[in-house]
């Protein structure tokens, strides 16, 4: 479990709407509390629907990852053509506080190119702009009365997970009196990084399906004493090479025990079933290893880290298909408190 503040999103994810939806572009219209601040045509997805279904939709196939409904929106298209979300806030946010922000994407099976980047805009005032190429800085440059803080999240990595749902988190100071959040691509086509992927599909672009919104006070905090996987740090097989991914994640963690000097953290490595018990006690080791001298190399001291392997022990998937063997090539933490005085 992780401990959060309250959630100050309204509907954050997309489960109270005034109408099942029956047809494309029509999140603007069927959510409560949200909208489409330009003129691009967000989707509405929700189990009680036949023609805009979950998990079955005419983008692909994916499991809401909280209730039944989630949103689905081009981050990169032909011509500049953009989609976005605009959704309200319980409260305005206060001045010079830290907020955490975060939500959860899935790349859409019939998407042919894949992004890495994602850009949030908090507002004093609602967005409505006619247009349905991308927003850009020049254009809300323009807007004269409505305060802006604008947060990119440059991501370590492509999202091209279409089976598993990637959360996506960063913190971010406010400016104070922001009420509105959109989330979206604000770059043109050139300069969004992009990567095309080798299937080729009819629908061209980008397409990205996104639940539960989260904008909080504080830094996210952990419950003590239990066991959690260091999201988006996976390891290809037979490796331990860390790399850039799931640096986010790991950034998280290092603030939070950063925030309690009286904090330490253990560290357990895992592999999945192939090879032999010794190896992957090896190899597992090696993947501990590597999360905690990023910690290390954050700034955190040694003294407060341990590190064990448990190579395949403790199975979370199959290991019988692929999938469920690289849910098992993980690593996990337990943070408690130090029992020195």
């Amino acid at each position: 479990m992780i401990l959060m503040s309250q959630n100050l999103v309204e509907n954050p994810s997309f489960e109270s709407f005034l109408e099942c939806p029956d047809h494309l572009g029509n999140f603007g219209q069927d959510l409560k509390y949200w909208s489409v601040p330009t003129l691009g045509s967000t989707d509405y997805f929700n189990a009680c629907s036949l023609s805009m279904g979950v998990p079955n939709n005419f983008m692909g196939k994916q499991m809401a990852k909280f209730g039944e409904g989630y949103l689905g929106f081009y981050m990169y298209a032909p011509e500049d053509y953009r989609e976005y979300v605009q959704g309200e806030l319980r409260q305005p946010l206060q001045k010079d506080l830290t907020y955490t922000l975060s939500f959860y994407i899935n790349l859409a099976e019939n998407s042919d190119y894949a992004i890495r980047d994602f850009d949030i805009l908090l507002s004093s005032k609602p967005l409505e702009i006619k247009i349905k190429k991308g927003l850009s800085k020049w254009q809300l440059s323009k807007i004269e009365g409505n305060n802006f803080t604008f947060i990119e999240i440059l991501g370590d990595q492509f999202f091209i997970d279409e089976s598993s749902w990637t959360k996506v988190s960063t913190t971010f100071v406010a400016n104070g009196d922001e009420r509105f959040i959109t989330v979206g691509n604000f770059k043109d086509n050139a300069t969004t990084r992009r990567q095309k992927l080798v299937k080729e599909k009819n629908v061209k672009g980008a397409y990205y399906y996104l639940d539960m919104i989260y904008v909080g006070e504080g830094i996210q905090s952990y419950a003590l004493d239990e066991a959690h996987v260091f999201e988006n740090v996976f390891f290809n097989f037979d490796e331990f090479e860390l790399g850039d991914n799931g640096t986010q994640e790991i950034k998280r963690v290092f603030n939070y025990l950063q925030s309690d000097s009286t904090l330490q953290i253990v560290i357990n490595g895992y592999t999945d079933s192939m090879g032999t018990n010794s190896y992957n006690m090896e190899l597992s080791d090696k993947r501990a290893l590597a999360v905690a001298n990023r910690l290390i190399q954050l700034g955190l001291a040694g003294k407060r880290i341990t590190w064990n392997g448990f190579g395949a022990a403790r199975p979370l998937g199959n290991n019988g298909d692929e999938e469920g063997r690289a849910q098992n090539r993980r690593v996990e933490f337990i943070i408690s408190k130090s029992l020195e005085k």
